[in-house]
């Protein structure tokens, strides 16, 4: 239901001085980020996060919500015009971006990629708003079995697309689980895993950790990379914004790629990079000239931009409404969220509008401020990927160590922060995914106060767990999740068998 005086409230906070210079300043921020090869959204948000601690939280959301959305645009560019993706968000739009700017056609791609990508956000923004009180009134139903399987949605969904190998990506996510575990017991008053010392009795401290998780272990696999320097034609460098004809001809392709996008953003574990993929093969199976992509179809590069930007509102449902991020990134905006003690959930819709509204709106007025900037600024955006990484790498670690101690004022948190670098750089370097492992780590509470409020009402019954039509359903929409595909396609087979 709409609630004027919650509308009206928002609409100030939005147009207060504060958050208009943060909603231009993330924007800015996220393109450069972008642009960088290897940061992308993740990082952004972390290096940024500890920065907000002294911020009201609409500006601070505005910030983060602009580096989530204006990041995974920035990466766009390196992939035009170097076929360097500056995030994995742009690597289905690097072969036919690049191909269209070798031939002289860059304005045009980098138009289609900022156009894409501004639709794409604000459909995405519409769906939240209609969606998200929807599910937060079927979320105020929830007590602890409807999250507990919320929480093994969300983890066995994580594992199953991190990686090629099912173990590594299990152990990953019990290991996040298991790091949450680390402090003081709030059932029984007990110590866990603190090593008698009192710094872990608070636990591992969420922000410390992402950062050294994303950021700094980043700059650390940064450093191993060859130091080569970037060249391109800066005469291609001039944005060509597609005209009402010309989007009337691709509506199709916008619709469907903006559906796309939101949907999978929904979905726990894929995230932009799966849906650009996505976008891009379904618009190359309905094209009657596949033979073009890859070649430089301007297709080619607005489907998988238009896609991409569509699950950061996707992302931001579940994310919102239940407290369950199913991205990285997303997991990084819960942190602002526990910052100002708020906690997502059908009590924060009805308690606090405002906030719910603010980031509609938000969401809205960042695309629109993003095609401004991303217009005028594209020529500055793609000389950044010629700065250095022997520049980069130290300014991301400097920014790491100053935002952590600046917040908490603590050695200890710094020294998480590298602890959690160095082991995320380990783990990459392995084959390991971290996305569970950041997904377990910060679903780790919920699903523990869960699991033993459920085992304990439950009387030790496990199959009391699917004694519930919400929980009960959510267990079946994570089966045909999984295994749902691989059926149909064995069904198909036997009728197509069948048949002949």
């Amino acid at each position: 239901m709409f609630d004027a005086a919650a509308f009206d409230l928002a609409t100030q906070l939005l147009f207060q001085p504060i958050t208009l210079v943060m909603l231009v300043v993330g924007v800015i921020i996220g393109i450069v980020i972008g642009v960088l090869p290897g940061l992308g959204p993740p990082v952004a948000l972390s290096l940024a996060l500890p920065f907000t601690f002294d911020m009201p939280f609409v500006p601070s959301i505005v910030l983060l919500l602009s580096i989530y959305s204006a990041s995974i645009y920035g990466g766009s560019i390196s992939a035009i015009v170097a076929k360097i993706p500056g995030t994995g968000a742009a690597v289905a739009t690097a072969q036919d971006g690049n191909a269209m700017f070798r031939a002289g056609r860059g304005g045009e791609a980098l138009g289609l990629s900022l156009t894409g990508s501004v639709i794409g956000g604000l459909f995405s923004a519409f769906m939240l708003a209609v969606f998200a009180p929807l599910l937060a009134k079927l979320a105020a139903q929830f007590g602890p079995r409807e999250y507990l399987a919320v929480c093994v949605f969300g983890l066995a969904v994580v594992v199953r697309v991190a990686g090629a190998s099912l173990w590594k990506g299990l152990a990953m996510a019990g290991l996040g689980l298991w790091l949450t575990t680390w402090g003081i017991d709030p059932l029984s008053g007990g110590e866990r895993y603190t090593f008698g010392t009192y710094q872990f009795y608070s636990g591992i401290k969420l922000i410390p950790f992402l950062i050294g998780i994303f950021a700094v272990s980043e700059v650390f696999i940064g450093a191993e990379r060859a130091l080569t320097k970037i060249e391109f034609d800066a005469s291609s460098l001039k944005i060509t914004i597609p005209g009402v004809k010309r989007l009337k001809e691709l509506k199709g392709a916008i619709m469907r790629s903006s559906l796309v996008g939101t949907i999978i953003g929904i979905i726990p574990g894929e995230g932009a990079a799966v849906a650009a993929y996505y976008a891009y093969a379904e618009e190359k199976r309905r094209s009657d000239t596949p033979e073009e992509f890859g070649k430089g179809a301007p297709i080619g590069v607005l489907a998988p931009e238009t896609a991409n930007n569509a699950t950061v509102g996707g992302a931001l449902l579940p994310t919102m409404t239940l407290g369950v991020p199913g991205t990285p990134a997303a997991a990084i905006l819960l942190g602002a969220f526990a910052i100002n003690n708020l906690t997502p959930g059908p009590r924060l819709f009805e308690e606090r509008g405002e906030i719910m509204y603010a980031i509609y709106i938000g969401l809205f007025l960042i695309n629109i401020v993003m095609m401004v900037i991303g217009y005028f600024a594209i020529r500055f955006a793609a000389q950044i990927i010629r700065v250095p990484q022997n520049i980069v790498l130290p300014l991301v670690f400097l920014l790491s160590v100053a935002g952590i101690y600046s917040t908490f004022s603590s050695l200890f948190a710094v020294g998480i922060m590298i602890a959690a670098g160095v082991f995320g750089y380990i783990i990459r370097k392995l084959g390991f995914s971290v996305a569970p492992l950041v997904i377990g780590f910060v679903l780790g509470v919920i699903f523990e106060d869960g699991f033993r409020q459920s085992i304990t009402t439950s009387q030790g019954s496990i199959l009391e767990f699917f004694n519930t039509p919400i929980g009960l359903s959510i267990y079946g929409l994570l089966f045909l999740t999984l295994f749902g595909a691989p059926i149909w396609r064995r069904i198909t087979s036997m009728m197509r068998r069948g048949a002949s």
